[in-house]
């Protein structure tokens, strides 16, 4: 979720700082060192376009099924829209659409990059974006939450559709979430929908081909449970959604990082962490659909946290070096449908206090059962690793992505692309930026909760947020990578 500067807020999740009160990030010193990237790899800043100085974070990436060159990616835009932006290739990643200055999603801020013409939409902020392409490509999906800074606080989350591959969208976005009142940017008593993601259906052996999936977690106390885990979903294409489904009951609670994964005969495999007597991340969950998300199995514990990374100043930030907000621990899942298996990365801080990356996974049929599961692999460096994503190609290759501390002696942060052929057992790493940035010289010192990664036939796109120069002022930028392995 965005970040804020608050006068009085409990540990959990925040929302924004106003992107038009935000001064030029300093230009911070580049590093004294620096790699060379190899042949397969890309790298492009994809938001560095139109004179755009202001920051972007939060990455999720999407390709069209039907044209891999067309790719989209969306952040948190802290421009004078002040809202979820976006940018979309239709070559490969090789050229961007620009920031600036209609690169936001219309219909939710009351603003737009030019003080003098007015947004289309009645809500103060929006962020957490979420991107998917339907299964023909013909329709692009953007989920982002709107919200209010001022009484009585309404906040709900919206679906937006595309027909022209993303470099356009609907004017009326679709309400996800049924609740959107009386919110509060805190965590402890907090009320709002936060971190939310999607899947689309796209197997055609499926019954439910090219439904798409909503999932978020409602910090509210709803009904007596804090933070429970909530599905919606859309049979029509993201014009109408269903009911919230509430997936979380009872003692499981404290529930944050929802994803959904979807196997071959329309299955549905959602992960979360989950904060046991109130500690965020001390456990990872899963849970099962078989029928289109109507109804979920009972939530089971399949992995324990030793320590999770925590970097969320000043609340907590337990990395050495200056604070920062960036992706903590979570679980980041992917379905192998080579193996008939769900893969699971997260990071977390081992025994020997390194932040390590760590995967592992269980057979589709038993991943309910906690036994199933294999022990983690751990993907340790001379730095610590954290923020996973994770993808799995169609004929069974991993891929992950991460940041990294470890080109720097732990000084900087870097992105990391590894990948796997034998089902997660062993891991070739590749460096991907050619240079680290310290985040805590910038103005909000965030670089967001989460990336974004999709695996294709001959490797990986990625999305990051990471540093980048206009008109003299450097700030965070999205980027764009290709990696092959």
């Amino acid at each position: 979720m965005r970040y804020i500067v608050m006068q009085a807020v409990a540990v959990g999740a925040a929302v924004a700082l106003t992107a038009c009160a935000e001064p030029p990030a300093p230009s911070a010193p580049p590093p004294s060192f620096a790699a060379v990237r190899p042949p397969a790899v890309f790298v492009v800043d994809a938001s560095n376009g139109g004179g755009d100085t202001a920051a972007q974070d939060e990455t999720p990436i999407a390709v069209n099924p039907a044209n891999p060159d067309n790719i989209l990616t969306g952040n948190n835009d802290f421009n004078l829209n002040d809202g979820c932006g976006y940018n979309v290739s239709f070559n490969g990643g090789k050229t961007w659409s620009p920031t600036l200055p209609t690169g936001f999603i219309s219909g939710l801020t009351k603003f737009t990059n030019d003080p003098a013409v007015p947004g289309t939409g009645s809500f103060d902020v929006a962020g957490d974006p979420a991107v998917a392409f339907s299964p023909d490509g013909r329709t692009a999906y953007f989920v982002c939450q709107a919200f209010n800074v001022t009484p009585p606080f309404q906040i709900a989350l919206f679906a937006s559709r595309s027909s022209d591959g993303g470099l356009t969208w609907s004017s009326s976005p679709a309400q996800v979430s049924t609740w959107n009142g009386n919110g509060r940017g805190k965590g402890s008593n907090g009320q709002f929908p936060d971190h939310e993601s999607i899947a689309v259906d796209g197997n055609p052996a499926s019954p439910f081909y090219g439904s798409l999936y909503v999932t978020w977690v409602q910090f509210s106390g709803l009904q007596g449970t804090h933070s429970p885990v909530q599905v919606a979903f859309s049979r029509d294409g993201a014009r109408t959604f269903s009911v919230p489904i509430k997936v979380t009951q009872g003692p499981v609670r404290n529930n944050q990082d929802a994803r959904i994964v979807i196997g071959p005969d329309g299955t549905l495999y959602l992960t979360f962490d989950n904060g046991i007597q109130g500690g965020k991340g001390t456990a990872n969950y899963v849970v099962v659909s078989r029928d289109g998300g109507v109804t979920w199995s009972t939530p089971v514990a399949f992995s324990f946290y030793n320590n999770p990374v925590c970097l969320f100043p000043p609340f907590c930030f337990n990395l050495s070096g200056s604070p920062f907000r960036a992706p903590s621990s979570y679980p980041a899942p992917a379905f192998d449908r080579a193996a008939n298996r769900l893969a699971v990365a997260f990071s977390d801080i081992d025994t020997d206090g390194r932040a390590k990356i760590f995967v592992m996974s269980a057979p589709a049929d038993r991943v309910t059962d906690a036994g199933a599961w294999s022990r983690p692999v751990v993907l340790a460096g001379s730095g610590d690793r954290f923020g996973a994503e994770l993808g799995a190609a169609p004929g069974g290759r991993y891929d992950l992505s991460f940041y990294d501390r470890g080109y720097s002696g732990n000084a900087l942060v870097d992105l990391t692309y590894a990948t796997s052929a034998d089902g997660g057992a062993t891991w070739a790493a590749t460096r991907v930026t050619d240079s680290g940035f310290d985040p805590s010289l910038y103005r909000t010192r965030f670089i967001g909760d989460y990336n974004g990664i999709v695996s294709l036939g001959a490797g990986a796109a990625l999305a990051w947020t990471g540093v980048g120069t206009t008109n003299g002022v450097t700030n965070f930028d999205v980027f764009f990578g290709s990696a092959k392995p």
